[in-house]
Formats: C-alpha cells, structure tokens, sequence
C-alpha cells in the first residue's frame, strides 16, 4: 500500500512538475537575457556556474570572468535587443538548454557595431536554483 502511495505521487509530481519546471526555467532564461541586456553583473554572476563553459563566437573557450566582463567592457554601450526563434529542449527535470537568435547593436568606444548569432544557454537546476553552466555562441554571417 505504502509503495502504491509513493508511484502515484511520483506519477503526479512528473505529470504536473514538467509544466512547472519548464515555466522556472524560461522565467530563469528571460532573467539571465534581461541581465545581459542591461549588464547587471551581480545577477550574471550569480546565475552562472563557477565552474562555466563559454564557448564564444570565435570558438575559444573561456569561463564565467570572462563571460561576466563582456558586460563591463569600458566604451562600450549596447542597444536593447530582441531575441526571435526562441527554442527549448528539456534534458530532465533539472535540466534544458535554452537557445535563439539575437541581433545585439551598440557602440564600442564611439563606433558602432551589430552582431547576429545564435546561442545556447545550458541551465541546471541544484538546490533549487537555475545556474547556467554551459553557454555557446554561433555567428551568423
């Protein structure tokens, strides 16, 4: 009887607790873009894994100081912009990688710049707090 009880609750729990966690992880990836955005380095670095793999545009790999100091270069000043093609693949209850497209403007030291790209932001939920972990970044010539 007991074991009955804890199959249908874990039953219930996935059926229900999918629709919640994907809500939690998106809120979790639209505060992480907003922060990018507006350069709140306090949040980014909260939000990101010590241990963070940054792959960027150019295909080096970097870590989270390095992540966190594109939003705190000297100079340089970022336009809002907009994310489209917005995609999500859920890898479990405590995992999903959350990706787009996004074309970011502004102006370095006075001069003016555009960047098309896609990304990917792996999110992983530990003590119940969405850390991205991982984050690739594609141009788009």
């Amino acid at each position: 009887m007991k074991w009955t009880a804890v199959i249908a609750l874990t039953a219930w729990l996935g059926a229900t607790g999918s629709a919640w966690a994907q809500d939690d992880v998106q809120a979790a990836a639209d505060a992480f873009d907003h922060a990018q955005q507006v350069g709140d380095q306090a949040t980014l670095a909260r939000m990101l894994a010590d241990d963070l793999i940054f792959i960027r545009m150019t295909g080096v790999r970097a870590g989270k100081k390095e992540f966190i100091a594109n939003f705190r270069t000297a100079g340089v000043v970022l336009e809002p912009f907009a994310i489209t093609n917005k995609t999500m693949v859920r890898l479990g209850p405590d995992a999903a990688i959350v990706g787009g497209e996004a074309r970011m403007r502004g102006t370095r030291n006075g001069e003016p710049f555009a960047q098309h790209f896609f990304y990917s932001d792996t999110f992983l939920r530990t003590n119940g707090r969405w850390t991205v972990v991982h984050v690739q970044v594609t141009p788009i010539p």
